[in-house]
């Protein structure tokens, strides 16, 4: 039971990542550089969740944020 939440999870989460990737490539087609697309579905995010998701991702910022710019050097 646990492997399959756990699993479906995982999935979840690349389907995200993958969909987030797809709107950042759609936002560059319109002359954003990546960082002006990723600020703008930021900030819709922002507007749309409750306070607590955002103090959330926020450790997760803190935690994880080097080592993802490390894997995309």
């Amino acid at each position: 039971m646990l492997d399959e939440e756990v699993n479906e999870t995982a999935i979840k989460a690349k389907a995200i990542a993958e969909i987030v990737e797809i709107a950042i490539q759609n936002l560059a087609a319109v002359d954003l550089t990546r960082e002006e697309a990723l600020a703008g579905i930021l900030s819709q995010i922002a507007i749309q969740v409750e306070s607590k998701d955002l103090e959330f991702a926020l450790d997760l910022n803190k935690k994880y944020s080097k080592a993802f710019k490390d894997t995309k050097k």
